[in-house]
């Protein structure tokens, strides 16, 4: 009997630990080496966030990066179905709040994709779709590219600049969109999401690719876990996190 209540409250506990690692508000501080970054955004810093899902992010995260962040990056899945979009609104207004906002989409926000396409519209958010976005400071310019639509159907055609410079960022849900490349080399850094680091891992098994920084395809990429979660509510191996990445020149 004794055994079995031992049992069962290592359980719950155990439960606990893992609900507690799907709701952190971990703000990764990482950098962001750049090729040939231009000297006025030295030292600038982007705040990245992917699979966001069902969360709403708190206030008391938004406060610690207010100030900090100079451009705010949604990597895909926003959210799912039965995730109302007042949340995404707020959450949309939250992230507004720190600096202008780039997004792309994920395979889980075609589950409200017109209702999505509207608000997104609404919140002014700048949405990119096989695009590229010019990021400018005085004189100086830094090219992000987004990857994919909301069908995710990927035209890299559309992505490449027909200047000189390459281009800094690439923005892909999916990290393995970058295996489709037919030129890798005109992108310096990925940010990439999708993959929950596993979600649950247990050591060096889960069901998907642990997250980090990585080389892939010869681009430096970094592969976060997420936010949210997606079917449970639940991590472990691959806590919750979002990362304030700072721009260094390589």
């Amino acid at each position: 009997m004794n055994f079995m209540k031992t049992l069962l409250g290592g359980t719950v506990l155990f439960g606990i630990y893992m609900w507690a690692e799907a709701h952190r508000n971990r703000i990764r501080e990482e950098v962001a080496w750049i090729n040939h970054l231009p000297d006025s955004f030295e030292g600038k810093k982007v705040f990245f966030i992917s699979d966001i899902h069902t969360r709403l992010i708190p206030i008391q995260l938004i406060s610690r990066i207010k100030g900090e962040a100079d451009l705010v990056i949604i990597g895909g899945d926003l959210l799912e179905a039965g995730v109302s979009l007042k949340r995404v609104k707020t959450n949309l207004q939250r992230l507004r709040e720190v600096a202008a906002v780039i997004f792309v989409w994920g395979n889980n926000d075609r589950e409200q994709q017109k209702g999505l396409a509207s608000l997104l519209i609404e919140e002014n958010i700048i949405t990119l779709e096989n695009e590229i976005y010019e990021w400018k400071i005085n004189q100086d310019s830094l090219l992000i590219a987004g990857l994919g639509d909301q069908h995710l159907k990927i035209d890299e055609a559309k992505t490449k600049h027909r200047g000189k410079k390459e281009v800094a960022l690439l923005v892909t849900h999916d990290p393995a969109s970058l295996h489709r490349l037919t030129r890798p080399d005109v992108f310096d850094t990925a940010l990439t999401g999708h993959t929950h680091g596993g979600q649950i891992r247990l050591g060096p098994f889960a069901i998907r690719e642990k997250a980090g920084w990585k080389m892939r395809c010869g681009i430096r990429t970094l592969i976060s876990n997420g936010y949210g979660t997606s079917t449970l509510p639940l991590r472990l191996g691959a806590p919750a996190e979002t990362h304030l990445l700072t721009l260094k020149k390589r």
